[in-house]
């Protein structure tokens, strides 16, 4: 699965939903127009009409473009859903965020705030924001409530493989810039409605207020209905393609296929419903996890359910997980050593599971940093501890690996940024002076307020513009960060410098000198190679992979190091360097 290359073919996905939109304007203003044909009016009338609908088209649409510019939040508030503190929630919703945490370490990316929809019974569940490490996760109450821990697992693995295939900024795209097709068939539906409501157990009179809105809406939501057709169609030819590619990669996360197999077939084991009742659910039913949202005209924005199975795990053993799962057994069952449900033909499930070293990594985490870090001000201690300030939890840090500090940076960050943006700079700002407080700064410092500040600056979670188209006008700034990892290599600084060198073929012979590689330095070169064409980051991304991997040994440094510059490029990391155990790290 490569980020950069699912991020280039969103963007040619959004070049041709420009096209698909005009064409769908264009038939919502023609219906409008026609309705008017009989009347045989004066070009001049066609002329306003088509400027009317086509301008209402246009500003509904700019509208929620910029309603939506806030990223995961805005699309929180307008399902209505609510924070899962971790300070406050229950058994079920602490199982959700400890999945969450294990697979956002595990990914690479930031620990992502989790809402819940919690009058939703229906089991689903979707993800969203502009960049990697600013989504958000969004789960109803049923998911949580009625999925095993494993089957949780695959779901997440397929949410997040959303924010690796770059679609949460394409469906935000796809949100705003539909609203204003379908807005003429909403309004005519809500007067329909309010007007059903308002004669709900009253008479009513064929010349009543209420009769004549109902119709009026009636007559608005059919002449709108191709907006609406054309906006469920282009939704369907973008989402139902990419939710096959999510599940496979659910698996590449999870390393078992059981997991989201599991998960779609409860939805069918337990009839339970997928369909999202909150406001807006229609607008946004192309973001879900399963189809939110079902009617009889409508092109489906998920494939069947079954097809999902079949693609992902062909020998889904369904009779067998059911009968472990939920009781549902077509035989006699039998109980082996371990207690396990098993069949005289296999076992009911893998008795073998794998352990992820993202789960591992939070277990291993001393019980009070854990619980600290779910709140602000013990966040920021961790984090001031990890810089060498002596407080409460210092104890606790000096006991961890030292591959354990980007695992704290993590788990830390939903906590830090949950606060205002005011104090979010304060915070910086006193780890910033910290760190340089009579000493120069040190690597692992250079890397931790690196990471903080990506994640926790403001404006973080916005896209980011783009100021270099390649990356020869950028070539200084690639030299020192390739440079810096490459001096990070050990004794072996040349050949390594060399190998990533070679990725990039920008004609240097040797890295820069470490006393030319100062903070300021280091600093400006991150920041201008921020604003490098999406297409171009991964060339930069891979040389410094290549560097780290020239002598067949990762070091601690190198890949502190590699993660700081995929944070600044505001991507996931490699998936291979992803997998790797941070045990496996030389010192």
């Amino acid at each position: 699965m490569d980020f950069f290359e699912q991020q280039e073919r969103a963007r040619r996905t959004t070049r041709w939903l420009v096209l698909w939109y005009a064409l769908a304007a264009a038939s919502v203003v023609a219906s409008f127009c026609a309705i008017a044909a009989p009347f045989q009016p004066p070009l001049q009338v066609y002329m306003a009409i088509a400027a009317i609908v086509g301008g209402c088209i246009l500003g509904v649409s700019a509208y929620r473009i910029w309603q939506l510019s806030e990223g995961g939040e805005a699309v929180a508030q307008l399902l209505g859903a609510r924070y899962v503190d971790p300070w406050k929630c229950s058994p079920p919703e602490r199982r959700l965020l400890n999945v969450v945490e294990e697979m956002a370490i595990a990914s690479g990316i930031a620990v992502p705030p989790v809402y819940l929809l919690e009058r939703e019974t229906a089991i689903n569940a979707l993800v969203a924001g502009h960049t990697p490490h600013q989504a958000l996760i969004i789960v109803t109450h049923g998911a949580v409530q009625q999925l095993s821990r494993e089957e949780l697992q695959g779901v997440m693995g397929h949410e997040f493989s959303h924010i690796l295939n770059g679609d949460m900024a394409l469906n935000l795209r796809l949100v705003g810039i539909l609203a204003g097709l379908t807005w003429f068939s909403v309004q005519g539906e809500k007067l329909v409605y309010r007007a059903a409501w308002q004669a709900k157990g009253v008479p009513g009179q064929e010349s009543s207020p209420d009769a004549i809105s109902a119709l009026l809406g009636g007559l608005v939501a059919f002449i709108g209905f191709p907006g609406s057709f054309a906006a469920d169609a282009i939704k369907a030819a973008i989402s139902r393609q990419r939710e096959f590619l999510a599940d496979a990669a659910s698996v590449q996360f999870t390393r078992n296929p059981g997991a989201i197999a599991g998960a779609l077939d409860s939805i069918l084991a337990l009839r339970a419903p997928t369909a999202v009742l909150a406001v807006h659910s229609e607008q946004l039913s192309h973001m879900f996890f399963a189809l939110a949202v079902s009617r009889w005209w409508s092109f489906p924005t998920h494939p069947p359910i079954e097809e999902r199975i079949r693609r992902v795990y062909p020998r889904f053993p369904r009779d067998d997980y059911r009968a472990t799962r939920h009781g549902i057994r077509r035989e006699v069952a039998v109980l082996d050593d371990a207690g396990n449900v098993v069949t005289p033909r296999e076992p009911a499930r893998q008795l073998v599971q794998h352990v992820d070293f993202a789960a591992r990594l939070i277990a291993e985490l001393p019980q009070p940093l854990r619980e600290a870090l779910r709140q602000p001000e013990g966040a920021e201690a961790a984090m001031f501890a990890l810089a060498g300030q002596a407080n409460r939890l210092t104890p606790h840090v000096q006991s961890l690996a030292r591959s354990h500090m980007l695992t704290l940076a993590d788990l830390a960050v939903p906590a830090i940024k949950g606060q205002k943006q005011q104090e979010r700079d304060r915070f910086l700002a006193d780890l910033a002076a910290l760190a340089v407080l009579g000493r120069r700064v040190t690597l692992r410092e250079l890397v931790l307020l690196t990471l903080l500040r990506q994640r926790l600056r403001e404006g973080a979670g916005q896209p980011i513009s783009t100021q270099f188209q390649k990356v020869d006008e950028v070539a200084a700034d690639a030299h020192v960060v390739v440079s810096l990892v490459a001096l990070a290599a050990g004794s072996g600084v040349q050949a390594a410098f060399e190998k990533g060198a070679a990725v990039l073929k920008l004609g240097w012979r040797s890295p820069l000198a470490a006393e030319q590689l100062t903070g300021a330095t280091i600093g400006g070169a991150l920041e201008r190679l921020r604003h490098l064409a999406p297409f171009a980051k991964p060339g930069v991304l891979k040389a410094c992979v290549e560097t780290a991997a020239a002598d067949g040994v990762f070091r601690i440094a190198e890949a502190e190091l590699i993660r700081m510059v995929a944070a600044t490029l505001d991507c996931p990391l490699p998936p291979g360097f992803a997998a790797l155990d941070p045990k496996s790290w030389s010192a």
